[in-house]
């Protein structure tokens, strides 16, 4: 009588598991892109481009299986593709229209974007803990960037809204078909992505010493990241994956502090104390509702 629930809180574990993990990975980029020292879009097309390489074996190994999904779901890997692609687009056009600061910002609207959409298209319930401890992350977040906000960013942070907007529409598609793998959808948004960058980039003036660096961001930060996050939200709902996600932005500003000795202001780190705290009393409210 108790094998079910337990399993269920069992699997929610994993996917809590993953998702703080696909969040770490993804909190390295900024260290990592300040070691490669290339054009934005240069970084984003390598990127792009190793992400496809990256993938093919794993979708050779998963081939039998792949070409089932893409006959069952292939709409809906068309669609998390164009959403991710269209992400990972924006974020280098926020980044040259805005500072960090106010695109990390607009980030802050993924998770309330993802329940939002999932509770309206997919009917995931929205429990009153999750929206209190969003609101808390939030404001956590506004904290962390209100010494930061400069002036006439306002077409930047538009720009980052489309970032959150892509991925919290990515989130809600696959948690709607959890029941396919989703690398062949990450890998076509790396061609597509790879597609639009390539006119603005000039791939010819990488060197031999930026290559490491492009490997440990594409095929480690990006792929690693892409693929954790798509297995918590096979076992998690995509609201609670989200706000787990803001994990990331918290992350960021620590490795820098870490390894490059750049001290994060004092906002900086009361806010993201305050993120941290949500996120994880959502997941100990969470385990509580299981549980009881």
């Amino acid at each position: 009588m108790t094998t079910q629930p337990s399993t269920a809180s069992s699997n929610a574990a994993v996917g809590v598991a993953c998702a703080v993990a696909a969040a770490a990975l993804f909190s390295t980029a900024g260290l990592i892109v300040r070691r490669i020292d290339l054009p934005a879009w240069d970084v984003s097309f390598w990127r792009s481009a190793l992400l496809c390489v990256s993938l093919l074996p794993l979708l050779a190994w998963q081939r039998r299986a792949l070409w089932i999904d893409v006959r069952n779901a292939g709409p809906w890997l068309l669609a998390s593709a164009v959403l991710l692609a269209g992400a990972f687009v924006s974020f280098i056009l926020a980044l040259g229209l805005a500072p960090v600061a106010n695109v990390l910002l607009m980030f802050g609207i993924t998770p309330f974007l993802t329940a939002l959409l999932a509770r309206t298209l997919l009917g995931e319930k929205l429990h009153a803990h999750t929206l209190a401890t969003m609101l808390l992350a939030v404001v956590g977040l506004g904290v962390s960037v209100a010494g930061s906000l400069e002036d006439g960013a306002l077409a930047g942070m538009a720009v980052a809204g489309l970032v959150s907007l892509c991925m919290s529409g990515n989130y809600v598609v696959v948690r709607h078909r959890r029941d396919i793998g989703m690398a062949p959808a990450i890998w076509l948004a790396g061609l597509l992505s790879g597609l639009v960058a390539l006119p603005f980039a000039q791939p010819g003036t990488v060197t031999w010493e930026k290559v490491p660096w492009l490997l440990a961001l594409s095929p480690g930060q990006l792929a690693g990241g892409l693929l954790l996050y798509m297995a918590s939200l096979k076992r998690i709902p995509a609201g609670q994956a989200a706000l787990l996600g803001l994990l990331e932005l918290v992350l960021g500003p620590i490795w820098v502090w870490l390894f490059d000795g750049e001290r994060p202001d004092d906002l900086t780190l009361v806010g993201g104390s305050l993120v941290i705290a949500a996120a994880a009393a959502n997941v100990w409210l969470d385990s509580r509702r299981t549980t009881g």
